[in-house]
């Protein structure tokens, strides 16, 4: 008998039973279960599904498994190619468990554990959030304390509504000052390697690379290339960024100033608004 006579089930849940190998494969949501012939007392179809058992010292019940949904006329076919197969096996030794026999293994993908933020990170994090929000938000509170101070409660909604403009500016700012800071930095201090496209090809897409050692990133890009070359931070592999022709960087940063004056501007022009309401 050969493992492509006997069919496949599938049942209720994602459930899959095949025998191959000379051995029943279980395949549930988040395990595999495989159980040898010679741990096997018997396959027998129960309408719409499938049951068999273990063996077990001294002829005593052993454990038993159960597939539900499964085509019946299926079933009937497995049963008896799985117990002639069976039959085909030397006499079983009484003592046997066939419980010892089956091996499980986890289908459950491990969570990868997070790399704790070092001091360094901790203090570029805490400087990137006073920067991204330090600037609009001041330009808010002293708005709205100024107006309220000379009795002008009522323009509190233009305060409103220019600190939010303020914040938005400044996290455009921030970001595009982010972005200038590692197309420079990182090509200078940073490790180039080359990231493979793993996307469909077109316009944008995702790149991989790997670090020292081994573990792999991903990196977003508008490029067609199938590679790109890209400088991750040699602290945090995951911080990386591509290499750009100097214009480019250039106009990052130009950017970047622009954005910072028309923050800056904004938050100065509130602080005037809220003296003179």
């Amino acid at each position: 008998m050969t493992a492509v006579s006997v069919p496949v089930l599938r049942g209720h849940g994602g459930a899959l039973l095949r025998y191959t190998d000379g051995a029943l494969t279980l395949r549930r949501e988040d395990e595999e279960i495989r159980v040898p012939l010679e741990a096997i007392r018997f396959v027998a179809p129960d309408g719409p599904a499938v049951v068999f058992e273990l063996r077990a010292p001294g002829g005593a019940p052993g454990a038993g498994y159960r597939v539900d949904g499964v085509n019946e006329a299926a079933a009937m076919l497995f049963a008896t190619a799985v117990n002639d197969a069976a039959a085909e096996l030397p006499e079983p030794d009484l003592t046997l468990d066939g419980a010892t026999l089956v091996t499980t293994r986890s289908l459950r993908t491990p969570t990868a554990p997070r790399t704790p933020l070092s001091t360094g990170e901790k203090a570029r994090g805490l400087g990137w959030g006073l920067a991204a929000f330090g600037p609009g938000l001041t330009g808010l509170i002293a708005m709205s304390v100024l107006v309220v101070a000379n009795g002008e409660p009522g323009a509190l909604v233009l305060s409103v509504i220019l600190g939010v403009v303020a914040i938005l500016l400044n996290l455009f700012s921030v970001y595009t000052m982010e972005r200038a800071f590692q197309m420079w930095w990182l090509l200078r201090r940073g490790i180039t390697v080359m990231a493979v496209r793993t996307s469909p090809y077109g316009k944008s897409g995702t790149y991989t690379y790997t670090d020292a050692t081994g573990r792999t990133y991903s990196y977003f890009r508008q490029a067609y290339a199938s590679e790109i070359e890209i400088c991750y931070h040699p602290d945090a592999p995951g911080t990386a960024v591509g290499v750009y022709p100097p214009f480019v960087r250039v106009l990052v940063a130009l950017v970047s100033l622009i954005l910072w004056a028309a923050t800056l501007g904004l938050v100065y022009l509130m602080i005037l608004m809220g003296q003179n309401i």
